[in-house]
């Protein structure tokens, strides 16, 4: 099983980590963590460094997601990749090249799995989507794995 999980620093990302971890024990296979920097929002600005500061956090949320891996996926093959762009988009598309069995992303990147949806339907590939709630029904991950 290949499990992708969308990490953008959350808590959601770390429990998505730790469920990640999880399947691939119980399945075999490998997990991957993408993190990518939104270099978009900084085109044509860069008020008082602020893209500066932006790539220094992204740089935390990597090192965290790298800790998470560190201790939760000992015994499993795990891959951590940080790259940047539109995390969207380049989250579909390592997805779709590498052939991910799950995709796991926080609230926030929600639209990564209806364009990811989008997208496996245009090439007539069925998907499943869940959401996994909290105990008050507040959505902590959003699930995508193709059929």
């Amino acid at each position: 099983m290949r499990v992708l999980v969308a990490c953008d620093g959350t808590m959601q990302t770390k429990e998505a980590l730790r469920y990640g971890a999880q399947k691939v024990r119980e399945n075999g296979g490998l997990l991957v963590a993408l993190h990518v920097f939104n270099s978009n929002k900084f085109i044509d600005y860069d008020v008082f460094g602020a893209e500066d500061t932006g790539r220094a956090e992204s740089m935390r949320f990597a090192e965290d997601a790298s800790q998470i891996i560190g201790e939760t996926g000992k015994e499993i093959r795990t891959r951590l990749i940080v790259t940047e762009g539109n995390p969207e988009e380049e989250t579909i598309n390592y997805a779709r090249e590498y052939y991910m069995d799950l995709i796991l992303c926080p609230p926030s990147y929600k639209s990564i799995i209806r364009g990811y949806r989008k997208s496996m339907g245009m090439v007539g590939r069925k998907v499943h989507e869940d959401t996994i709630f909290d105990e008050i029904r507040k959505p902590r991950l959003s699930v995508l794995s193709p059929l």
